[in-house]
């Protein structure tokens, strides 16, 4: 599953990367995690940032348990499930994102988390659906596909990253065998990662020191020669 992921630009600055409005309210991210409020842009509102809660609420009102069903949409699903196939017609977002955390298993009982993010730490976008709730509250889950070579070693999947051109064709297209097509790409651009404290547990925490590199430690802070 992914769990959290960062949008660590200035508002000026994003504004120009994604060419859309930036409203005052947003902040970078150094630890975007479920349940929170954050910056997405949907497919009927394309020159603005939208701000949505990240994981379906309106699943989430009837389970209290954080399952990754809520905020994870693995694309067998978005083409097999009649629900999710109305919502791509209608219903398309990207989540904006500089880089994103993996845990890595290296023990039974140890995992220790790592950042990816590519060479130019340049923003990217992940694909996604979003739902309006009745109380007003919108929120959005996002796609995931099969992990390629690189991210297989920490786990299954992976988030449905798309470039520049397959971004505007995700929101913009009406074709739904092209928008199935998209959610397949997969960059030839790898990413890096490096280890990083494992503070980004902390779902409330949000600086700067969540990216930088940290020596290898499992979830319980312990060091460990593993990575």
């Amino acid at each position: 599953m992914l769990d959290r992921y960062t949008i660590t630009l200035k508002p000026d600055e994003l504004a120009l990367v994604l060419g859309a409005e930036v409203p005052d309210i947003y902040e970078p991210q150094y630890n975007a995690a479920p349940t929170k409020v954050l910056p997405a842009i949907i497919s009927s509102l394309p020159d603005k940032i939208s701000f949505l809660n990240w994981g379906l609420m309106a699943m989430w009102s009837n389970n209290r348990a954080m399952s990754p069903k809520f905020f994870n949409l693995p694309l067998d699903s978005v083409i097999n499930k009649s629900s999710y196939r109305k919502k791509l017609a209608t219903h398309r977002c990207v989540i904006p994102m500089d880089g994103f955390y993996l845990w890595k298993q290296v023990a039974k009982k140890q995992q220790v988390p790592h950042y990816f993010f590519f060479p130019d730490k340049k923003v990217f976008s992940v694909a996604g659906l979003w739902e309006e709730g009745e109380d007003g509250t919108d929120s959005f889950i996002m796609i995931t596909r099969s992990s390629n070579k690189q991210i297989a070693d920490f786990q299954d999947d992976m988030p449905a990253i798309l470039d520049a051109s397959a971004t505007r064709r995700w929101l913009e297209s009406d074709s739904e065998a092209e928008l199935q097509q998209l959610l397949d790409f997969e960059t030839k651009e790898e990413l890096i990662s490096h280890t990083v404290s494992p503070k980004i547990k902390e779902i409330d925490g949000n600086d700067n020191s969540f990216i930088k590199p940290a020596p290898a430690s499992d979830q319980h802070g312990n060091y460990t020669l593993f990575t």
